[in-house]
């Protein structure tokens, strides 16, 4: 029977690395049954393996983003190892977590149960779902704003991820919208010397009523486009985590 020597999470190229007990065909099956159960069937096996001997990945028209590596170590007999690869430290961890408590329910061995001290002192704190709806009507206002919302009480996000998501839209706003305002702006209809002699009106100044208007319009849209699925996949994440009965720690 397969049992869970180390669950010790290390930081390898952005990854958690999980360390198994028992034969790799045997962690495969049991891996694999985890990952469909969490993914709702939504895997597909890679040949791109980076040196591991199995890759699993998510299909392009998943909701999910994740890519999950099982090896052998070279001179430790049954010891398997796996490296979790998501867009965000967080969902790395939580997927970390899942894993370990989805093995350690399919470990049969019916013998006591496998313990990690590690997590003895943490609070645990049951998930709330949330909305898809508000997580995409934030994201038209701005992107920072459904970040933050996907990100409150949700394993999906660490500290960090949220900050650098949060100002990497921050930054997009500011410097495409910036940039495109001035373009527009500066290309606008400008009043004449007869304009000014024959008291015309001149234009209003409301870069939406510009002669470019359109382009600042789609430098705005640029951030918010690329979010959607952003949200789609965090909102998704953590609901998935809901249905599971996951409980945040922390």
């Amino acid at each position: 029977m397969v049992s869970i020597l180390l669950f010790s999470a290390a930081s390898l190229s952005a990854s958690e690395v999980i360390e198994l007990q028992g034969n790799i065909e045997d962690n495969n099956m049991k891996v694999f049954e985890a990952l469909n159960k969490f993914a709702e069937g939504s895997v597909k096996f890679s040949k791109n393996t980076k040196g591991f001997k199995y890759h699993y990945t998510n299909p392009w028209y998943s909701r999910y983003s994740f890519n999950v590596y099982l090896g052998e170590f070279a001179k430790r007999e049954n010891v398997s190892i796996m490296r979790i690869e998501t867009s965000k430290a967080g969902m790395e961890k939580a997927f970390r977590n899942y894993f370990k408590e989805e093995l350690m329910k399919r470990d049969a061995t019916g013998i006591g149960t496998v313990t990690d001290p590690s997590r003895a002192q943490e609070k645990g704190e049951m998930l709330e779902r949330k909305s898809h709806l508000i997580s995409q009507g934030l994201n038209l206002v701005s992107p920072v704003f459904s970040v933050l919302y996907n990100s409150r009480k949700s394993p999906v996000y660490l500290s960090g991820d949220a900050f650098l998501r949060s100002s990497f839209y921050f930054l997009a706003d500011l410097i495409v919208g910036g940039l495109a305002y001035y373009f527009v702006m500066n290309n606008n209809h400008k009043k004449s010397m007869w304009d000014n002699l024959f008291l015309k009106e001149g234009p209003s100044g409301n870069v939406f009523e510009a002669r470019y208007s359109g382009i600042f319009i789609a430098a705005l849209a640029i951030p918010r486009l690329y979010r959607v699925t952003g949200a789609l996949e965090d909102t998704t994440s953590h609901n998935r985590l809901f249905e599971l009965s996951y409980s945040f720690r922390y």
